[in-house]
């Protein structure tokens, strides 16, 4: 945008220039102001270790220096405010408040200045000339602008949704994490409750995970909890949440569906964990132990994980390696 501004911006001031008898001096400035200033806070920027920060800088000197072409153009209307409208509205657009501040300040400063020295010029009368080569300034870079600001919008929305779905996943299995396990539970209590439907949660524990870390190490840990994310994500259907409640612990929360379809479920989960992948031996030997509660139609979402929790450690002491409804089968 910098270079588009400074070379469209060269025309109208030349325009002027050239009707008040413009030295070779001063187009010697117009070409460096269009085309070397762009070139040189490019590379300060690139070669900056807080880009941001010089960018901004720079563009507050873009300021200064076109409020000093304001002055040198004798306040000729219509270029001078096309000049004061696009230099502020661009430095909303990429800093806020804060920065068309300070490049208003530095757009007055550069004006006063070059104004003085000059001799206080004024012409505001603007040629028909003069007017026609404003145009492309106009279009040109307010277009561009706003189609700039819009690209920027689209990344900052983007980027929100990506942070929002980072702050609900836990990040080494890429499942829903504890936080928003329990948001989701309580919204399918409150739906099943509206609905009259039943829905069912499964708590899972990796039998002899400890054993696992112990002798094989933790990366080949991970690799498993890895495997069992997979496999919940494989057998979960639209409406349904798998998710990592911490350390080894999994869920899955089942839309719709009652104890016994759920039995059946976590059986197949069991099956499939039980494939031989020919590869690590942490693969071969592992096993789940899963409860398996049904939504409560008037408690909590706590209250629900407690009662997979029991029907967990129902389980547990059942054995092992095997899945429990507790008191909903």
């Amino acid at each position: 945008m910098r270079f588009v501004g400074a070379l469209l911006a060269a025309l109208p001031i030349a325009s002027v220039g050239l009707e008040r008898g413009m030295g070779r001096l001063a187009f010697v400035f117009l070409l460096v102001n269009a085309l070397v200033w762009p070139v040189i806070a490019q590379l300060l920027t690139r070669r900056a270790a807080r880009p941001a920060v010089v960018q901004f800088r720079c563009m507050v000197v873009d300021s200064l220096l076109g409020g000093a072409w304001i002055a040198f153009m004798a306040v000729s209307a219509v270029p001078s405010a096309l000049f004061a409208a696009l230099l502020v509205a661009d430095k909303i657009a990429a800093g806020g408040t804060r920065l068309a501040l300070k490049a208003t300040a530095a757009l007055l400063l550069g004006f006063l200045a070059a104004w003085l020295a000059m001799g206080t010029p004024w012409q505001p009368a603007t040629s028909s000339r003069t007017f026609l080569l404003s145009l492309p300034f106009l279009f040109v870079y307010g277009i561009g602008l706003s189609a700039l600001s819009w690209r920027l919008a689209r990344r900052v929305r983007s980027q929100n949704r990506q942070l929002q779905r980072l702050s609900r996943m836990d990040p080494l299995v890429e499942l829903a994490n504890r936080g928003y396990l329990m948001h989701r539970a309580q919204q399918m209590i409150e739906a099943g409750r509206a609905l009259g439907r039943t829905d069912c949660l499964l708590m899972l524990d990796v039998d002899d995970f400890k054993r696992i870390n112990d002798t094989l190490g933790h990366r080949t840990g991970d690799e498993a909890l890895r495997r069992i994310a997979a496999v919940l994500r494989s057998v979960s259907r639209p409406g349904d949440t798998p998710g990592r409640l911490g350390g080894d612990e999994f869920a899955l929360l089942l839309a719709g569906q009652t104890p016994a379809e759920a039995m059946l479920l976590a059986e197949k989960i069991r099956s499939l964990l039980h494939v031989d992948t020919g590869s690590d031996a942490a693969m071969l030997d592992l096993s789940v132990s899963i409860g398996i509660a049904a939504a409560p139609t008037t408690t909590s979402a706590e209250e629900w994980l407690a009662r997979a929790d029991q029907a967990l450690y129902d389980a547990k002491r059942h054995g092992k390696n095997t899945a429990s409804c507790g008191t909903d089968c």
